[in-house]
């Protein structure tokens, strides 16, 4: 133990002398260390930490078997409910947006429709009243109770201690708040944040539309509660005899229906495996840094202890063994290891705090619960440990092959620069997976480029993009339709309007999907269907303020009615899977089918754009007029004219509040900053990459000086004998940094061509990723090369100024 504490002391005394070793070490490992940690906790807070519930563990989310969406019909989840004998409760939950009416103001607010079972399921406690049971979900009206969540309850009522009793109104209709969910709920899906939950059994009364008994409409997420000691055995047994009764007892819509359990949080798992696919790739990436710092560092501390050759020997001459001298470097290197983990703590607890207060831009009650975790702390501070470990074992080798004798000899001089070191082979290794850092940054670049310049099928420039649903001002049917109608006829007449319409939901923003059927299907099941496609509800105009290309045909029009024949505009995509051709002209005309069996004319083909993510494949998108498809959910877009855009978001929404005050807005701004959460991906991608990348460089910049250094400073005696026996600064250069320059030339080939291979790696993280690109491995190439430049410009200028005397005679 003495001698323990004894080696601390000398590691603290060797800091203090060598501040710019100690700083440079402790900053490279805090540096690496963190941005590890701060990956780790946001893997941590997304996929690794269950949701905050009682029981975690028995709760699971119900998916259908073969879909991609994880979402069921009512009449689905109440079979379910009712028929199974291995779930103690089993729950029905979709997020709505409400106009919530409250203090003589109206504002848009999130929360969900849920069953009676909901809080079975979750288990969770009420801080204040009640929750909802299963007797304010029994049929439509039993109960107009709702519950809100804690931070509804301290940001929209101020934390009123008497909330409960008090009535609100959501769309309109009165409702009493009974209880107030404890501070811990967040909902039961990872990125989003209810405000309020109501009974789902109102659907109708709240929204107009009545889907508690539709078997074809799917937009509900199921959970349950598995009983105490039932087997996924049973559970498999129990569901697979469900779903084949619901398959015999409704042969066309049921014809494929199954069940199965996945893990709560990423709504089912449905944004697991990107999740998981993406932060694994950063994950990876954090991991190539750290091993690149820890190169640097064995590198730093393997010339270190050359440059202490002859202390070492003269220590050893004088009765201490090799173990002994191990055992010191170690203690150095973990004591220096501790300082960068104490760092790193820091930084990563400031790093993990920002983003848990950071709000994406989305019109969804994003929540990023990525908090500071005490567990992070001996994260970061075993992985400082280990890796103060394995920077420390490298000057071993050295310390076993050292000779008393002749170190003593020459003074510590040897041979540097003669002999290819670890160091060498260490500094190589660095550049190259610091190289692959920088081919990273800038695959995300170039994938960002592509993201920004894409052709999305419209044109958000010079557009305001109004969103908001006219049931939540109790306007249906008939009256929601002139309602509409009004406004866009009074928007158009505005002065400084190019164009303007309106659809239920604009491309990038979460549409809906539909089943197509050949015009000769007669049997409308499932297995009958020719292709899904999106689709939408729009206005006669809307395609000309989107600025979406018409390829053939006509727009659709008011004329288009409930009473005429249906028709729809597809696009490009939608005829090639109709028709197996490419001739839009030829689809003119031509028929399909929609669910229900309707004959459906193509009266006009667009141009095929982006429907539900900018990396999605080309996908089939069909327009209905909304007049034939009416639809409450209005988004209103209104081209201005050149220059006129500026206070366009504002009037529109005077004008709307003059129409009727009473109808709540979700959002009111330009189409272009609408579409930032689509970006979304693309720039957290090009973030993490850049700071990766950033770091990489900074650590190649440090090595190869580090080494230019090295053998300029441990050299001088051999340079000035050769400028005296009258050598070119060529030929200086050559023997100063002939070596490290070939290092660095051949680490970054290596590199390169490692890059290259990652970009199966990197395709998780990067919209349309491609290492191969010749502008990527040339930008590569030219940082590289300047890189190298910036690292030696001190070290040639030292050696370019060599004085042979001074040297000489100082030697």
């Amino acid at each position: 133990m003495s001698n323990l504490l004894q080696d601390v002391r000398f590691a603290l005394r060797q800091m203090r002398r060598s501040p710019g070793f100690a700083i440079t070490a402790v900053l490279t490992l805090a540096l690496g260390i963190a941005a590890n940690v701060i990956v780790f906790g946001v893997v941590d807070a997304l996929i690794l930490r269950p949701l905050d519930v009682d029981r975690v563990d028995r709760v699971r989310q119900v998916q259908p078997l073969g879909t991609g969406y994880p979402v069921f019909s009512y009449p689905e989840i109440r079979e379910l409910r009712e028929s199974n004998t291995v779930f103690s409760a089993v729950a029905a939950e979709v997020s709505q947006n409400f106009g919530m009416e409250a203090d003589g103001l109206t504002r848009p607010v999130w929360g969900l429709e849920v069953s009676g079972q909901y809080f079975e399921v979750i288990a969770v406690k009420a801080a204040m009243g009640r929750l909802l049971t299963r007797s304010d979900d029994d049929h439509p009206g039993a109960s107009n109770a709702a519950v809100i969540t804690w931070a509804t309850w301290k940001t929209e009522f101020n934390g009123d201690p008497n909330i409960v009793g008090e009535m609100i109104r959501l769309n309109k209709q009165p409702y009493t708040i009974v209880g107030v969910t404890a501070e811990g709920f967040h909902g039961t899906e990872t990125f989003l944040q209810p405000g309020i939950v109501v009974p789902m059994a109102n659907e109708e009364s709240l929204e107009g539309v009545s889907w508690l008994d539709r078997w074809s409409g799917r937009n509900i997420f199921a959970m349950a509660r598995l009983k105490d000691g039932v087997t996924d055995a049973q559970v498999k047994a129990d569901l697979d005899a469900i779903a084949n009764r619901v398959r015999h007892g409704h042969p066309v819509e049921e014809e494929k229906l199954g069940y199965r359990l996945t893990k709560p949080g990423l709504i089912g798992d449905y944004l697991g495996r990107p999740a998981r696919a993406f932060l694994s790739a950063v994950l990876g990436l954090g991991g190539i840094v750290l091993l690149a710092a820890c190169a640097n560092l064995g590198s730093l501390f393997a010339a270190r202890t050359a440059d202490r050759t002859r202390e070492i020997a003269i220590r050893m001459a004088v009765g201490s063994s090799r173990w002994r001298v191990v055992q010191q470097v170690l203690v150095e290197a973990v004591v220096i290891s501790l300082f960068g983990g104490m760092l790193a703590c820091g930084l990563a607890w400031i790093g993990l705090t920002e983003l848990a207060r950071w709000n994406p831009p989305s019109d969804y009650p994003i929540r990023f619960q990525v908090t500071p975790q005490p567990s992070l702390i001996l994260v970061a501070l075993a992985v400082s440990v280990v890796a103060g470990l394995v920077f420390g074992v490298m000057p071993l080798r050295q310390i076993f092959k050292t000779d008393p004798n002749e170190a003593i000899k020459s003074g510590g001089q040897g041979l540097a620069g003669r002999r290819w070191a670890l160091r060498d082979v260490l500094l190589a290794l660095q550049i190259a997976l610091c190289c692959v850092t920088v081919t990273a940054v800038f695959v995300a670049l170039r994938g960002m480029t592509r993201a920004l310049t894409m052709d999305l099928g419209f044109n958000p420039k010079n557009v305001t993009l109004t969103r908001f649903d006219v049931s939540q001002a109790q306007y249906k049917d008939e009256a929601a339709e002139q309602f509409q109608r009004r406004l866009l006829e009074r928007v158009a007449a505005m002065p400084g309007v190019k164009a303007a319409g309106y659809a239920n939901t604009t491309p990038l923003a979460n549409p809906s999907t539909t089943d197509v059927y050949a015009q000769q299907t007669t049997d409308m099941r499932p297995s009958n269907v020719a292709f899904a496609s999106f689709i939408y509800q729009v206005s006669p105009g809307y395609f000309n303020a989107a600025e979406t290309r018409m390829l053939a045909g006509r727009d659709v029009s008011f004329t288009d009615t409930a009473k005429t024949p249906r028709v729809a505009v597809v696009n490009r995509e939608f005829v090639k899977s109709l028709l197996h051709s490419v001739d839009v002209n030829a689809a003119i005309g031509r028929y399909f089918k929609n669910r229900k069996g309707e004959l459906v004319q193509i009266v006009g083909v667009v141009e095929n754009g982006k429907y539900f993510f900018l990396s999605e494949d080309q996908s089939e998108a069909l327009f209905y007029p909304i007049t034939q498809a009416p639809d409450t959910a209005t988004d209103l877009i209104v081209r201005a004219d050149d220059g006129a855009e500026g206070d366009m978001a504002e009037r529109v929404r005077a004008l709307i509040r003059e129409m009727d005050v009473a109808i709540p807005l979700r959002a009111s701004e330009s189409w272009k900053s609408s579409l930032a959460f689509s970006f979304f991906p693309a720039q957290v991608a090009t973030a993490a990459l850049s700071v990766f990348g950033a770091f990489g460089l900074l650590l190649s910049i440090a090595g190869t000086f580090g080494l230019a250094s090295y053998t300029v400073s441990k050299r001088l005696r051999e340079l000035s004998i050769r400028v005296a026996l009258g050598a070119q600064g060529r030929q200086v250069l050559r023997a100063a940094l002939g070596r490290m320059l070939i290092l660095l030339a051949g680490g970054s080939l290596v590199g390169i061509g490692l890059g290259v291979a990652t970009g199966k790696l990197l395709s998780a993280v990067v919209y349309q990723a491609s290492a191969n690109d010749p502008v990527v491995i040339c930008a590569v190439g030219m940082t590289m090369v300047l890189t190298g430049l910036l690292s030696v410009t001190g070290p040639v200028r030292r050696a370019l100024q060599i004085d042979p005397a001074n040297v000489l005679r100082e030697q």
